[in-house]
């Protein structure tokens, strides 16, 4: 007959413990994936930011003109203006890969802590079967002296 270890409530509870790790992680991963979409998408924003300020780099007297006009501002204040939107882009995403840098090291304690509790929980079962065998035998050696 084998000993099932594995309705022990001591080797239960390390079970329940790493479970909660692991939905800790994926609840993480799931943000640290969320982030990374936004950094992404960012991207994407940095990118058509820059396209319209070179647009703005050399153009016609009439479009600084009609710039000026319309929103009070010439080509250059307008490139400068696309610029520091570039940058406060930029440093959006590095905050976002900073955010990430963190979670993963979140994740990765995590996980550390899970595998401690998995060698620990390895060590709980081998010693429950040792001690299950130990009164087994012990057993069987009081039932043979008394015949």
């Amino acid at each position: 007959m084998t000993y099932e270890f594995y309705n022990n409530e001591e080797w239960k509870a390390f079970s329940t413990k790493m479970q909660a790790i692991s939905r800790d992680v994926q609840r993480l991963e799931w943000k640290q994936s969320s982030l990374l979409g936004k950094i992404s998408s960012l991207e994407v924003a940095q990118d058509l930011v820059m396209r319209k300020k070179w647009d703005l780099e050399t153009v016609s007297k009439k479009t600084t003109k009609v710039l000026t006009e319309v929103t009070g501002d010439c080509d250059e204040c307008w490139f400068g203006k696309y610029d520091m939107a570039e940058d406060e882009i930029k440093e959006l995403r590095v905050n976002k890969c900073l955010e990430v840098a963190s979670i993963q090291s979140e994740i990765n304690l995590l996980k550390h802590d899970r595998d401690v509790l998995d060698k620990e929980q390895d060590d709980c079962r081998d010693r429950l079967i040792k001690e299950h065998n130990d009164a087994t035998k012990d057993q069987g050696l009081a039932t043979a002296s008394v015949s």
